[in-house]
């Protein structure tokens, strides 16, 4: 057999390796859509194609559908586990195997929810955003805000990285009023399904403020109280080291507790995110109570990697020696993922 007829064999197989473990979706006018099913919820089944992208079908329209991956599927206020998904006969509905000598029928109509369960190992899963605000007036001034922030994350067995970086750039009457860019790295090892440990590294320039620089190093323990395709919600406290260098020169270091935590919910059958994040540090300076940075923000899906964002960024720092620092930011952007 030639080297040529080799390879066209191997890819054949390949590619039908790869078919076969699509899942397939069947419609009641006769179409039919292959990809993977992501999620089921709210009675809309997404279903990422390889063609199409991510498409959105109402249960009513979906004859039956077949998946080899295994899903959580909840009905009437109960949950239970799947190894694979069959396809029916009989239009709207699916035959379940969980484990038992014959196949269970189930009514598409009747799930509330069906999703993956998150695997315990992943490949890299990138995320990145970009947020550009247009000339608004605000009491007479003239603002003229940028903000882009790029993170990714990976998850390879017990271990997961997530690394960030962002740089914001602000103007007031053509007046620059805020230049900063920052970026951190968060190494977590799972010793449990939920608890983790993690190690953080931050750095942040400035180039306007009293502070030019901030050096921050920390760790501690850390729960992820859920993980799957709607979202995820975790939190996590350290012990951090942070050092501050002055712009006349002199230099800053204290410890501090950090308290941090990240939500991200799908709402709307995945159309909407909402997300919000938050970190406070309770230093062991007198002068500083706590520091406050958080956001809250809600993105609106228009495809599989492109959305838009309403964000709200506020930082607060409360002080016992001096004036308080209160400062909150809108923003609106369009924001990519890959």
């Amino acid at each position: 057999m030639s080297v040529c007829r080799v390879l066209l064999c191997v890819s054949l197989m390949l590619l039908y390796s790869v078919s076969s473990q699509a899942d397939t979706l069947w419609l009641k006018n006769g179409d039919r859509l292959s990809g993977q099913i992501e999620l089921l919820e709210g009675g809309k089944l997404h279903i990422l194609t390889e063609l199409a992208g991510r498409v959105t079908v109402s249960v009513q329209n979906i004859s039956t559908f077949e998946t080899d991956n295994a899903q959580f599927i909840k009905v009437e206020g109960q949950a239970d586990r799947a190894l694979s998904v069959e396809a029916s006969e009989v239009a709207g509905e699916v035959l379940l195997r969980n484990g038992a000598p014959e196949a269970v029928p189930l009514s598409i109509s009747s799930i509330e929810q069906m999703l993956r369960p998150r695997p315990i190992v992943e490949d890299w899963v990138w995320e990145g955003k970009a947020t550009a605000a247009l000339d608004i007036k605000n009491n007479g001034t003239e603002q003229r805000d940028l903000d882009l922030a790029v993170s990714a994350r990976a998850r390879h067995g017990d271990w997961r990285h997530v690394l960030g970086g962002e740089f914001e750039r602000d103007y007031r009457d053509d007046v620059k009023s805020r230049h900063v860019w920052n970026a951190d790295y968060d190494l977590s090892w799972f010793f449990d399904e939920h608890w983790f440990w993690q190690t953080s590294l931050g750095y942040q320039r400035d180039h306007l403020s009293d502070i030019a620089r901030t050096k921050q190093i920390g760790m501690g323990p850390g729960y992820e109280w859920w993980n799957n395709a709607l979202g995820r919600f975790e939190t996590s406290a350290r012990i951090d080291y942070v050092e501050l260098e002055n712009r006349d020169g002199s230099t800053d270091h204290f410890n501090a507790l950090g308290l941090e935590w990240d939500f991200r919910r799908y709402l709307f059958g995945k159309r909407f995110e909402l997300f919000h994040g938050a970190e406070t540090l309770v230093p062991d300076d007198p002068a500083v109570d706590y520091v406050v940075d958080a956001e809250l923000g809600v993105r609106y899906l228009l495809n599989s990697w492109a959305s838009l964002s309403l964000l709200s960024e506020w930082d607060y720092l409360k002080s016992s020696e001096q004036e308080d620092t209160n400062e909150t930011r809108y923003r609106f952007g369009l924001g990519v993922t890959w």
